[in-house]
């Protein structure tokens, strides 16, 4: 190879060509190989139902503006209506800083992208995933309240929703603490 080639690099060994391990290792190489390209469909998967998502939530704010206009909806609906737009919109955007996050682990680290979406372990996944749960849990909830369900299952409900949460909190309190002690 060249000295001026450029190298695609694997990422988890920045230093090793994946061409040269291709050669020296051929059956190590071709399962390398297989893993990137089975990831890129999870990539695109990621992307597609992100998308498909935001058509949807796009759908339902159309919606709800049109029984608006129509003046066929109370306060109560509308609110809970922007509530859970603006919950799959953030929803969308988690699902990209995913997939790109993927693309990053698996395909090529070094994408411009600006610092707060740089990915650099599945641990930095995992982490903004729990917190979009965390999200989601409490808007679900606050809509089951805006709503009116004053029965005792939601109270049992919000105790659930409040222990996984919880649970969720100590998870990405730990992931932070182990990557600031890592510094």
């Amino acid at each position: 190879m060249a000295k001026g080639a450029s190298r695609q690099k694997l990422p988890l060994q920045n230093d090793l060509d994946w061409r040269l391990a291709l050669k020296e290792r051929p059956f190590l190489g071709a399962f390398v190989l297989l893993a990137r390209g089975t990831m890129l469909i999870a990539i695109v998967a990621t992307f597609l139902i992100a998308t498909a998502l935001l058509l949807h939530a796009l759908y339902d704010v159309y919606d709800a503006v049109k029984l608006l206009l129509q003046t066929k909806t109370d306060g109560k609906k509308l609110t809970l209506a922007a509530i859970e737009a603006i919950d799959a919109f953030l929803l969308v955007t988690v699902l990209h800083i995913v997939a790109i996050g993927l693309y990053q682990l698996y395909i090529q680290d070094e994408i411009p992208v600006p610092k707060w979406v740089k990915v650099e372990t599945i641990d930095d996944l995992k982490t903004t995933l729990s917190g979009v749960v965390i999200l989601v849990l409490a808007v679900f909830f606050l809509g089951r309240a805006i709503v009116g369900d004053a029965s005792q299952n939601l109270l049992l409900m919000g105790g659930g929703i409040a222990a996984v949460i919880l649970a969720l909190t100590v998870f990405m309190f730990m992931q932070h603490h182990k990557k600031q002690s890592e510094k």
